[in-house]
């Protein structure tokens, strides 16, 4: 598996969310955006959803076993922030993510999100 591509398919993603978010529902821009989101999560599913899939499947086994793993891309988030120095190149909204119930932090609201690493 090549992580760099993987890495680089999601940042793609990424990236047009937060081209996405330049625009309002009714604009047709935002229509056309989205639908090349679409095409390229299921691109990236095909390609890559697999080997997602078992490292979720590997993450819930230890944090968060009760909860069921989804497919890779729901974990993707619908908003995606952008730091202006470039300390980290993404971020997410607190309320992003799946909520699951994490066994090492009972009590505690949970979420799994992916963000795209170096």
């Amino acid at each position: 598996m090549n992580i760099e591509k993987l890495n680089q398919a999601f940042i793609e993603i990424v990236e047009k969310k937060i081209e996405l978010d330049r625009f309002d529902v009714p604009d047709p821009q935002y229509d056309l955006i989205l639908a090349e989101i679409h095409a390229m999560e299921e691109t990236f599913m095909q390609e890559y959803g697999s080997y997602v899939e078992e490292a979720l499947f590997n993450v819930h086994d230890e944090y968060c076993p009760d909860n069921d793993v989804l497919l890779p891309v729901a974990y993707m988030a619908s908003e995606y922030l952008k730091d202006p120095e470039g300390n980290q190149p993404y971020d997410v909204p607190k309320d992003q993510g799946i909520p699951v119930e994490a066994d090492d932090f009972p009590g505690v609201r949970a979420r799994l999100v992916l963000v795209p690493g170096p």
